[in-house]
C-alpha cells in the first residue's frame, strides 16, 4: 500500500479486524483505526480503504450472458416494486376496487406517511390498510409494524392480515401467542396486533418506547383515541396518551375511522394533531382551512366508490319493517317476565356496586327475551337447575343430607327433561355427567367470571355466543324465591307455535313459491332462538336444508358460509350474533332479522353481509318486530324519527326508504351520545315510553346536529374519481412483465415456469414435479382453491425480490452490444425523492452518457433492450469509468434530479447505484 495516504474519519478494511474508521496516522507506518473489537494500531500495509458500492460494481465488469442476465434481474428485482401499477399486483383473493387502488399508490408514495383513512363503512378500510402493509413490505419499508385494535376485532384482523395477505402478523396480549412477561416482546417481535386495552397501560407504554422504532403504527376506529376540553383544562384518555406516545416512535402513522368526527370539533382538532400538529393552531382554524385537511385526511363515499367499468358499487336496498301483536298467551308471559326483570333491576340499584353484576345479568335475560319466548324459556329451565343445584351444594356444606339429596333428585328430573335422556341405565348415567359438570362449574364459579365480558359489546365472540349459559350458571347473584318465580313464569308458559316465528314461516312460504331455489338469511342473536329457527323450518319446509352459523374459529364460519353457498346447498342460513362480521353472503338477496340488537348500529352490520360489493340484486331485508313489547316499540319510535328526519333533509327514496348515507351517519353519531343498555332498562318501569322517547329524541337532534356539523367541515375534502385510477386500471405489460422475471429468477434454481393457457402457469421443480399453480386472472383465482394468483406480494415472488435486490455489488457489472459506434455508459439509479408538496417517489432511473459526457437520451428510453441484448467484452479500465463517473455519470444525474424538484429547494433525494452496463 505504498504511496496510499489515509485521512482520519475514512473507511477501511483489515483482513483480520474487518472494516474500521481511520482515528489517526501514525508517523512509524501505522495508523490508528477503530474496529468492531475496539480501538487497535495496526501497520499501513495491512489496511485498504474500503470501496464505496460505486466503485465495487465498476472495478467488477464482465461481459459474460451470465453476468448480464444478472444485471437484468437485479434491475428488474428494484424496479417491479416501484412501478406505478404495483399497488394493483397484489396477490391477495380479493375483488380489488379501484378507490382502494388509488389510496394504496397515493399514500405508499407519500412523505410523510401520516393520514386518517375515513371511508365510509363497508368500502374495505381493512383492505385497503392490509395493501398498504403489502406495498410497503414489497419495497423493503416495512421491518416492524404495529396493529393497535379494539379487543373485539383482533381476531378478525389477524385473519384477514395473515390468511389473505399473508403478512405474518402476531398476536400479543392475553388473547395471542406473545406476552411480555419475560422480555420486551415488542423488541423481539417485529409485526404485532394488540388490543388497544392491552397496550394503554402505562408500563406497557414504557416498554413500547424502549423497543426500537416501528416503521407503521395503525390504530383502528381511530375516534376513541379522544381528548376533552372542560373550562380551560384538556384531559386525554388513555387512548389517547397511548397515540400520543407512539406517534413519536413510528415513521409512519395511520388512523383509521368511519365516523372520525362525533360533532365535537376540538375532539376532532386532537385527532388530526396526533397527525400533523403544526396543520392547524386550533379547531377555529381548522374550520376556516378545512381544505388543508386534504393533506392528511382520506374519505371515500358509497356514493363515490365504482367499479373499474364506473358502474356503482353497491346495488340498492330495501327494507321493510313487519309489525305485529303478540296472541293473548304470549302477552300474559311477557307481562309476568317484565315484573321479574323490573325486580332484577330494582335489587341490583339498591345493592350499588355490588349490584352490577345483578344488573348485568338480568341485561342479558331482557335481551334473550326480546330475541324469542323459546330462547328465554331454555335459559329460565336452566337457570332453575343451577339454582337448585347451587341450594344442594349449600345444604350440603350445613351437612343437611336429606335437603341435599331431595334437590339432587330435583335436578336430575329437570336435566332428564331438558336434554331429552332416557330412564334407562344409560339415560341414568348420562344425567349424572351433565350433573357432575354442571356442580363443577358452579364450584369454579367460571360463569360470573365471564358474566361483565358476555355483557361487553366487544367482549369475546367465544363468551357473546354462550351467553345464554352464562346467564344461567352465574347463581350467586338473584332474587329473593327465585326458583319459585321461575318456576311461575314457566308454568304459564305459551304452548302454541310463537306468532313471530308464524309470520317468518309464512315469509319463507311466500318467498320459495315465487323461487323454490332462493337463499335466505335469518339474524337471530341467542343459541336457543337459533336451535327453535332451525328445528321449525325444517319440520314445515323438509328438504330446502338449514345451515346454522353459530360462532366459534373463522373454520367453523367459513365452512357453515360454504356449504350455504353450494348451487344445491341449503336454502337457509341462521346466524348468531357471530355472523355480523368475517362472512361474505352477497350471493344471497334476502335477509331477516328475527330479531333486533338494541344497537342499531348491529343491524346495519347484519345487512352488510349480503349488500355488499359483488351483489347483484336489490338487496330485500325484513324486520320482524312484536310492536307491542318494549323493544319493538323503541324501535319502531326510532325508526318514525329517522325517517322523519330524513323526509327534512330529502333523504327518503320513493319506496320510503332512509337513504342508507343518512341512516348510518345518524346511528353512528348516536351509538356513541346513547347507551342502550340503560334505555331499554329504564324503558321497563316507563311502559307508556314518555321518558324514553324525550331521551331519544334529544339524542336524535345531537345526533343530527354532529352530523351536520361533520358534513360543512368535510365538504372540502378530495372525492375519488375514476379519472385517479386509470394510470393503474392496465396492468398486463405489468403482469407479462412479473411473469418474465419470475420465469429467469427460478432457472437459477433448476425450476421451470411453464405456460399452460393464456392465463395459467405451472412452476415446475428440479424433480419435474409440479410445486405450484398460478392464474393471472383475479376473478379466477378468487374461485378457485387450487390456483394462486400471480402477484408481487406472492411469498414465492418476494423471495425472488429479495434474493435479486441482494446480489453483491461485484456481480452487477456487464458489457453489451451497442451496434453503434463509441462507448456508452449505461447505469441504473434507485432513487428516492422527496418533493415541496411532501410526495415521495421510489424510481428507478437510467442514465446514459458518451465518454465525453454527453447525454443520450435515446439509451435511457431503450435501457431495457440492452439488458437483454447480447453480451460484448469491455472496453474500459477500472480507473476510466470511475473517472467518468465522477466527472460525467453522477452530475448528470444530479442535474437530473434537480430539474425534478428532488434536489433544489426544501426536497431531497439519495441515489445508490443498482447497474451498470457498458455499452460498446
Amino acid at each position: 500500500m505504498a504511496g496510499v495516504t489515509f485521512s482520519p474519519g475514512e473507511r477501511i478494511t483489515h483482513p483480520e479486524f474487518g472494516a474500521g474508521v481511520v482515528l489517526d496516522v501514525l508517523h512509524d507506518g501505522y495508523l490508528r483505526a477503530f474496529f468492531s473489537i475496539g480501538e487497535r494500531r495496526v501497520p499501513l500495509a495491512n489496511v485498504q480503504r474500503e470501496l464505496s458500492r460505486t466503485e465495487r460494481i465498476l472495478r467488477s465488469v464482465e461481459g459474460t450472458p451470465e453476468r448480464l442476465r444478472t444485471v437484468w434481474l437485479s434491475y428488474e428485482a428494484h424496479a417491479l416494486p416501484v412501478m406505478e401499477s404495483a399497488s394493483a399486483l397484489t396477490s391477495a383473493r380479493i375483488d380489488l376496487l379501484p378507490h382502494q387502488v388509488v389510496l394504496t399508490h397515493r399514500i405508499a408514495t407519500a412523505s410523510p406517511r401520516r393520514f386518517l383513512i375515513a371511508d365510509e363503512v363497508g368500502l374495505g378500510k381493512t383492505i385497503e390498510t392490509a395493501l398498504i402493509l403489502r406495498e410497503l413490505a414489497s419495497r423493503g419499508e416495512l421491518a416492524r409494524a404495529l396493529m393497535v385494535v379494539p379487543a373485539g376485532l383482533v381476531n378478525n384482523w389477524h385473519r384477514e392480515l395473515n390468511e389473505v395477505f399473508n403478512l405474518d402478523f402476531e398476536v400479543f396480549g392475553s388473547e395471542g401467542d406473545i406476552t411480555d412477561r419475560k422480555t420486551n416482546a415488542f423488541a423481539k417481535h417485529d409485526r404485532l396486533i394488540a388490543s388497544i386495552d392491552t397496550l394503554k397501560r402505562p408500563a406497557r407504554i414504557k416498554r413500547l418506547l424502549e423497543a426500537p422504532r416501528w416503521d407503521l403504527v395503525v390504530f383502528d376506529e381511530a375516534h376513541h383515541l379522544t381528548a376533552y376540553r372542560t373550562g380551560g383544562k384538556v384531559r386525554k384518555t388513555e387512548n389517547y396518551k397511548l397515540a400520543e406516545a407512539l406517534k413519536g416512535h413510528t415513521r409512519d402513522l395511520i388512523l383509521l375511522s368511519a365516523t372520525p368526527h362525533q360533532g365535537n370539533h376540538f375532539q376532532f382538532w386532537m385527532l388530526v394533531q396526533l397527525l400533523n400538529p403544526t396543520l392547524f393552531g386550533s379547531p377555529e382554524e381548522m374550520v376556516e382551512n378545512r381544505h388543508r385537511l386534504n393533506t392528511v385526511m382520506f374519505r371515500r363515499t358509497k356514493a363515490d366508490a365504482c367499479r373499474p367499468d364506473g358502474e356503482p358499487l353497491f346495488a340498492r336496498r330495501w327494507v321493510h319493517t313487519e309489525s305485529f301483536l303478540m296472541c293473548d298467551e304470549e302477552r300474559r308471559f311477557y307481562e309476568k317476565l317484565r315484573e321479574y326483570l323490573e325486580d332484577g333491576f330494582d335489587l341490583a340499584k339498591r345493592q350499588g356496586n355490588q349490584g352490577r353484576a345483578l344488573g348485568f345479568l338480568m341485561a342479558i335475560f331482557q335481551k334473550i327475551a326480546a330475541s324469542s319466548f323459546a330462547a328465554v324459556r331454555r335459559t329460565l329451565k336452566r337457570r332453575m337447575l343451577m339454582l337448585t343445584l347451587h341450594e344442594a351444594l349449600l345444604r350440603d356444606r350445613d351437612l343437611d343430607i336429606e335437603g341435599r339429596e331431595r334437590l339432587y333428585d330435583e335436578a336430575r328430573e329437570l336435566i332428564q327433561t331438558e336434554w331429552d335422556l332416557g330412564r334407562d341405565p344409560i339415560g341414568r348415567t348420562e344425567v349424572d355427567r351433565v350433573m357432575a359438570d354442571l356442580k363443577y362449574r358452579l364450584a369454579k364459579k367460571l360463569d360470573e367470571e365471564a358474566l361483565e365480558l358476555a355483557a361487553d359489546p366487544y367482549g369475546s365472540e367465544f363468551a357473546s355466543s354462550h351467553i345464554e349459559d352464562v346467564a344461567s350458571a352465574a347463581v350467586d347473584l338473584h332474587l329473593p324465591e327465585e326458583r319459585l318465580r321461575i318456576a311461575d313464569l314457566l308454568s304459564i308458559f305459551p304452548e302454541r307455535r310463537e306468532t313471530k316465528v308464524q309470520k317468518l314461516l309464512d315469509g319463507l312460504g311466500t318467498l320459495w313459491r315465487q323461487n323454490p331455489n332462493e337463499k335466505i338469511v335469518i339474524f337471530a342473536t341467542y343459541l336457543g332462538t337459533v336451535d327453535l329457527l332451525a328445528r321449525e323450518i325444517e319440520q314445515v319446509y323438509p328438504g330446502q336444508g338449514v345451515v346454522v352459523l353459530r360462532g366459534g374459529d373463522h373454520g367453523a364460519k367459513v365452512a357453515a358460509e360454504r356449504r350455504f353457498k353450494l348451487k344445491d346447498g341449503p336454502r337457509v342460513l341462521v346466524c348468531t350474533a357471530a355472523g355480523r362480521e368475517g362472512i361474505n353472503l352477497q350471493f344471497a338477496r334476502i335477509l331477516f332479522n328475527f330479531d333486533l340488537p338494541w344497537n342499531p348500529m348491529d343491524m346495519e352490520q347484519r345487512i352488510g353481509r349480503i349488500h355488499r360489493y359483488g351483489q347483484a340484486h336489490t338487496a330485500q331485508v325484513y324486520n320482524l318486530v312484536l310492536s307491542d313489547t318494549i323493544e319493538g316499540r323503541i324501535y319502531l319510535l326510532l325508526d318514525d324519527k329517522l325517517t322523519e328526519i330524513a323526509r327534512t333533509l330529502g333523504k327518503v327514496d320513493d319506496q320510503g326508504n332512509v337513504a342508507e348515507d343518512l341512516r348510518s351517519q345518524i346511528l353512528g353519531q348516536l351509538s356513541e351520545r346513547l347507551n342502550y343498555d340503560r334505555l331499554y332498562q329504564e324503558a321497563l318501569s316507563d311502559p307508556e315510553l314518555k321518558r324514553t322517547a324525550v331521551e331519544l329524541e334529544a339524542a336524535l337532534s345531537n345526533a343530527r346536529e354532529a352530523r351536520e356539523v361533520v358534513f360543512d367541515l368535510f365538504q372540502d375534502l378530495d372525492g375519488f374519481s375514476l379519472d385517479d385510477y386509470k394510470p393503474f386500471s392496465d396492468i398486463s405489460s405489468s403482469m407479462d412483465r412479473l411473469v418474465g422475471f419470475l420465469s429467469a429468477a427460478v432457472s437459477s434454481r433448476n425450476q421451470r415456469l411453464t405456460k399452460v393457457n393464456d392465463e395459467t402457469y405451472e412452476l415446475v421443480g428440479a424433480d419435474g414435479r409440479q410445486k405450484k399453480r398460478f392464474t393471472l386472472n383475479r376473478d379466477i383465482a378468487t374461485s378457485s382453491d387450487n390456483l394462486d394468483l400471480m402477484g408481487l406480494d406472492h411469498p414465492l415472488v418476494q423471495e425472488e425480490l429479495g434474493r435479486w435486490r441482494s446480489v453483491a455489488p461485484e456481480n452487477l457489472g456487464a458489457a453489451a452490444q451497442g451496434g453503434g459506434s463509441g462507448i456508452t455508459l449505461l447505469s441504473f439509479w434507485l432513487v428516492e425523492m422527496s418533493v415541496g408538496n411532501g410526495e415521495r417517489r421510489i424510481a428507478v432511473q437510467p442514465i446514459a452518457v458518451n465518454k465525453d459526457g454527453t447525454r443520450v437520451p435515446v439509451v435511457e428510453r431503450q435501457a431495457a433492450h440492452f439488458l437483454r441484448a447480447e453480451s460484448n467484452h469491455p472496453k474500459l479500465s477500472q480507473e476510466e469509468r470511475i473517472s467518468l463517473f465522477a466527472t460525467s455519470v453522477e452530475p448528470t444525474l444530479q442535474r437530473d434530479l434537480k430539474h425534478k424538484g428532488g434536489a433544489a429547494g426544501d426536497g431531497s433525494y439519495s441515489a445508490e447505484l443498482i447497474g451498470y452496463v457498458e455499452i460498446v
